[in-house]
């Protein structure tokens, strides 16, 4: 009995850290202030877990956690009306729309990017970290890395023009992102 728990556990987990970002980036297009976005998120992550059961294998996860997640997002504005949600309920659903519209294409591109960043050096890999994982500011790198903010500013751009190609070529390849 144990083993199907852990078993229904992991499956949950893997589910939901699959569409983490997407849902997170749902939530956040509704709410602007980021402890409501993260308010929002935990009860839908909760909701998720208790409705589990509920779920039909044969439809994306994200479409359905996003379909909670809009329902969560349409209670909060009519328990508090349009504060600190900016968008009116048809919008709400509207957005919503758009996400389970552009999903595949979202998923493929994180894949194929995901595959273009091992590629990267690993030097490249840690600046790349530094800047958007880390969320630091370009004047401690450089400090940092001993170096101009002209020189940092060009890695980037190369970096991420090297990147870009790296994707275009992973999509357009037979088989999408992840061949090449």
């Amino acid at each position: 009995m144990c083993e199907i728990i852990e078993s229904r556990q992991e499956e949950f987990l893997k589910r939901l850290l699959q569409c983490d970002l997407s849902l997170r980036a749902f939530i956040g297009s509704v709410v602007r202030d980021p402890h409501g976005c993260e308010d929002v998120f935990q009860d839908v992550a909760l909701t998720l877990w208790k409705e589990y059961d509920r779920y039909d294998p044969s439809r994306p996860f994200g479409a359905w956690a996003r379909g909670i997640a809009a329902k969560k997002l349409l209670q909060r504005w009519n328990r508090q009306g349009r504060l600190p949600i900016s968008l009116s309920p048809e919008a709400i659903q509207a957005v919503a729309a758009a996400f389970d519209r552009t999903e595949p294409v979202a998923s493929d591109r994180a894949e194929a990017l995901q595959q273009c960043l091992k590629t990267l050096p690993e030097k490249s890999r840690r600046l790349l970290a530094m800047r958007y994982e880390e969320a630091r500011k370009l004047p401690q790198i450089a400090e940092e890395l001993q170096t101009t903010l002209d020189a940092l500013y060009q890695a980037l751009s190369r970096i991420r023009a090297k990147l870009q190609e790296c994707v275009k070529r992973r999509l357009a390849a037979p088989g999408g992102a992840g061949n090449v």
